[in-house]
């Protein structure tokens, strides 16, 4: 007979807010024969799974596996959400000089999910991405932090195994949609009263003018998801559409 083939699995957590924990956990993952490969992401063998899984209960941990074929996003038969299908996976190092700022607003025009710090997953199907190609896929982010002088580690085909945790960085995401679309609200709300107060309309516009394509992104992205995970995200960006028309058309006004 042949023997049993031991599948290599990863594991991705969120590192503790206290410095002791932080060292403490490598320390345990080592010693169940784990290689790290970035930071709080390891390679871990699949018999030990369970008891990495038990040393990383308070850190949600994320169980990958890496398979041949590529996987679609799963829904059951209720249409409830069941996993993101084969992913990209972006680890990356930036330099201590880097502009993480620069960084933060590249990934506005990513529709991936945030693992955690510095890690990142990108869905494998190209077709869900612009024909205008405006959008940042896997290789784009990678190639903008390798011209940061970063470092990037890529592993294609993964899967997300278990569920709970597909669960809840979905959610996750929806509620990064949901934060960009605050931003953008308040900040129309602080245009509009400062054209009402009578202040500089041509710094204005020109403000206005980059809050209007930070939206016009954040709908391309929220199209992506709704394509990808079969998510409406339409009544989530209404709010900040409504916030554009106020702030519109009392420039219009100022100006005539």
């Amino acid at each position: 007979m042949r023997a049993k083939i031991t599948m290599v699995l990863y594991v991705v957590y969120r590192a503790p807010v206290e410095s002791t924990h932080r060292s403490a956990i490598p320390n345990r993952l080592k010693e169940l024969g784990c290689q790290q490969l970035h930071r709080a992401f390891w390679k871990i063998d699949e018999k030990k799974a369970h008891r990495v899984l038990k040393v990383l209960e308070n850190n949600q941990p994320i169980l990958l596996r890496r398979l041949r074929e590529i996987k679609n996003p799963q829904l059951a038969r209720k249409k409830e959400f069941t996993g993101f299908g084969s992913l990209v996976l972006v680890m990356f190092k930036l330099p201590k000089d880097a502009n993480r700022e620069k960084v933060k607003n590249f990934l506005r025009r990513a529709p991936c999910i945030r693992l955690r710090r510095s890690v990142y997953a990108f869905c494998q199907k190209h077709r869900f991405y612009d024909k205008e190609q405006k959008l940042v896929d896997a290789l784009k982010f990678a190639n903008f932090i390798r011209s940061l002088q970063g470092e990037v580690k890529i592993i294609s085909r993964v899967v997300i195994v278990n569920r709970e945790s597909a669960k809840r960085l979905l959610q996750e995401t929806i509620e990064h949609v949901e934060k960009e679309v605050v931003k953008i609200v308040e900040s129309c709300k602080e245009i509009y009263m400062k054209v009402r107060d009578g202040n500089d309309l041509v710094l204005l516009r020109d403000r206005f003018s980059r809050i209007r394509k930070r939206l016009s992104v954040l709908k391309k992205v929220a199209a992506f998801y709704e394509g990808w995970l079969k998510i409406d995200l339409s009544k989530k960006l209404m709010r900040a559409y409504h916030a554009l028309r106020k702030v519109n058309s009392i420039i219009q006004r100022k100006q005539i």
